[in-house]
């Protein structure tokens, strides 16, 4: 693969992920609002915002996971000339498994602490 390819790819692969964070951000702060606000009328929803909890979760893990794995799927793909580069050295030897398993830490202690609000 040429280097303008694999940048554009790179590009790509970052603009979903951008897009990603942001509609889970969105939809954690929505749902964290809808949690607070409501208060003391959570019984009768409480089902409803329980799966809304684990759905948003699971689409803020699975989202970052798929992400994570076009950036590994395109550091194996880096071109020599690029790989041969410090720059290249530092991003092949990126450590995904830390940033992967901080997003499952990260994701699953936000929807355990809006189910516990939800049905406390």
């Amino acid at each position: 693969m040429d280097e303008k390819n694999w940048i554009k790819l790179g590009d790509q692969t970052a603009g979903n992920l951008r897009a990603s964070q942001s509609t889970y951000m969105l939809a954690v702060s929505a749902l964290t609002a809808i949690i607070v606000f409501a208060g003391d009328h959570l019984s009768d929803s409480s089902f409803l915002l329980t799966v809304s909890a684990i759905g948003v979760g699971l689409f803020g893990l699975l989202t970052f996971e798929n992400s994570q794995q076009g950036f590994i799927a395109l550091m194996k793909g880096m071109p020599g000339s690029m790989a041969s580069t410090e720059m290249g050295a530092a991003l092949k030897s990126t450590p995904f498994i830390v940033f992967r398993l901080a997003n499952v830490v990260l994701v699953t202690l936000i929807a355990v602490a809006q189910i516990i609000q939800v049905n406390s």
